[in-house]
C-alpha cells in the first residue's frame, strides 16, 4: 500500500484520510460512496479506479476488500492491486496491432480512393465516404472492398468514366462478380 501510493513503509500514517486524498479527484465520488455502501451493507466490494502518488505520478488500481467487525468498531480490510503496468500493456498490445493492420492496408485504401477519383470526379474525401458507406451498407471492411475495387481496376473490370453507375451499384455489381477469395486478398 505505502509503495503503491509512493510512500516508504512506515513513512506515513495510514489513514481513511490519506487514502482519500490520493484518489483522482475525478473518482473520489465513487469511491467514497463504494465504501459507504460497503459499510452499510456490510457486504464485500471491489471497483477500479485511479490515484495520484504522493509524486504526482498516476496509477490505475483494483481496490477489493470486505467488512470486519472489531467490538463496535467497523474495519475495512482488503487490497489494493496495481494495474497500470497490465493495462498499459494491454492498450499498447491493441494499438500496436491497429496500427500494423492500418499500415498494412493503407496503400490499397489510398489506391481505392484513387480509382474513385477518376472514375467519379470526386476528391479524395468523398471517395473516402463512398468506401466508408458501402462498407456500413454492405458489413463488410473497407479494406476488403478496396481490395476488390483495386484488383478489378487492375483487370480493367471497372466501368468507363462518364458511364459508371453509382459508386454503390458499381461497388455491389464487384463485389458480387468478384473471383471467391478477392475479398479477403485486399
Amino acid at each position: 500500500m505505502y509503495r503503491i501510493h509512493g510512500f516508504e513503509p512506515g513513512e506515513v500514517v495510514p489513514t481513511t484520510a490519506l487514502v482519500a486524498s490520493h484518489i483522482h479527484p475525478d473518482e473520489r465520488a465513487a469511491a467514497e460512496e463504494s465504501r459507504k455502501a460497503a459499510l452499510e451493507r456490510d457486504e464485500p466490494f471491489s471497483f477500479v479506479h485511479r490515484i495520484t502518488t504522493a509524486a504526482s505520478c498516476e496509477r490505475v488500481v483494483v481496490t477489493a476488500g470486505h467488512v470486519e467487525h472489531h467490538d463496535e468498531t467497523l474495519v475495512i480490510r482488503g487490497h489494493l492491486i496495481d494495474i497500470t503496468d497490465v493495462r498499459l500493456d494491454a492498450v499498447a498490445r491493441e494499438l500496436d496491432g491497429a496500427v500494423d493492420d492500418f499500415v498494412e492496408h493503407r496503400a490499397v485504401i489510398e489506391q481505392a480512393k484513387g480509382v474513385l477519383v477518376q472514375l467519379y470526379s470526386v476528391d479524395p474525401d468523398t471517395a473516402w465516404a463512398v468506401l466508408r458507406a458501402f462498407s456500413a451498407d454492405s458489413n463488410r471492411k473497407v479494406r476488403d472492398i478496396a481490395g476488390v475495387l483495386v484488383e478489378a481496376a487492375g483487370d480493367n473490370l471497372t466501368p468507363t468514366r462518364g458511364r459508371s453507375p453509382s459508386p454503390h451499384v458499381m461497388l455491389r455489381r464487384l463485389y458480387v462478380d468478384a473471383p471467391d477469395g478477392a475479398a479477403e486478398r485486399g
